[in-house]
């Protein structure tokens, strides 16, 4: 049983990474029917230069939910829910790499399939940066929209990274592609930080990128911990001081004022 619960999974997930690069089938079977790539308006807007004309981010929580981008009262979202019969476009549930793939096919749609060249990492929109990641997990580099930082609770083994949190676990080894995503909708307390303060598609693939260096770079970092440090040098100087103590001591005894005096005292009884 478990066998075939392992082989049905495998099956699925094989089944949504293929779909996940297809670009072009999933804008033919999800939006196809409202919109065109180029040729006017239909029920909704050409969306030709769509990914020119508005942000990785805005496109990304118009998409999920054009709802609740218009109910937040985004003046872009507003304008196009007034021009279009205030019809709210349908919300999607596109897994991180259906998403990519979809963006990137918008952002090139002669190029085919729109993703199976370029992954799931937007490269055709923007670049995502390690150490750029690196900034938003340790809070060097605020999140846009004001959430707390990985850091806060989670640690990594990184030669940059000097502290980390002891909330949760470390994660130098948890990357998988889409994990900050997935994270953020699954684990209760990361629900509850980011449920008003939600990370933007650029943050999570910047974080994604900084974990999979993590990861893939185990063998050659390690995480500096100066806690540790002055810990053990602390104990260090102190057996020191113990010994070196010790040893002024003995010395203290040997050649005491006592010693002296009775030394001359001796002396005199012996004549």
């Amino acid at each position: 049983m478990k066998y075939f619960m392992l082989i049905t999974f495998l099956c699925l997930l094989s089944a949504a990474t293929l779909k996940a690069e297809d670009g072009k089938a999933i804008f033919d079977k999800n939006c196809k029917a409202c919109h065109k790539i180029g040729g006017g308006k239909l029920v909704g807007p050409d969306l030709a230069n769509i990914t020119k004309k508005r942000s990785v981010d805005w496109l990304t929580k118009f998409i999920m939910s054009s709802s609740n981008m218009i109910a937040s009262g985004d003046k872009d979202a507003v304008k196009v829910f007034e021009e279009f019969g205030k019809m709210p476009m349908p919300s999607h549930t596109f897994s991180p790499p259906e998403l990519d793939a979809l963006l990137n096919y918008l952002n090139n749609p002669t190029s085919g399939a729109g993703g199976a060249d370029q992954g799931s990492d937007l490269s055709a929109l923007f670049t995502p940066s390690a150490d750029t990641g690196r900034g938003l997990f340790t809070g060097e580099i605020r999140l846009a929209n004001g959430g707390p930082s990985c850091i806060s609770c989670h640690s990594v083994k990184d030669k940059q990274v000097m502290f980390g949190g002891t909330l949760a676990k470390d994660i130098s080894i948890s990357y998988v592609p889409g994990i900050v995503g997935t994270m953020a909708k699954s684990m209760p307390a990361m629900i509850s930080a980011y449920q008003t303060h939600e990370l933007e598609m650029t943050e999570k693939s910047h974080l994604d990128l900084f974990l999979k260096t993590v990861k893939e770079n185990q063998l050659f970092s390690h995480t500096i911990q100066p806690a540790s440090i002055v810990f053990f040098g602390g104990v260090l100087i102190f057996f020191i001081l113990v010994l070196g103590s010790s040893l002024f001591w003995k010395q203290k005894r040997r050649a005491s004022v006592k010693d002296e005096i009775f030394k001359r005292q001796t002396k005199v009884l012996t004549r």
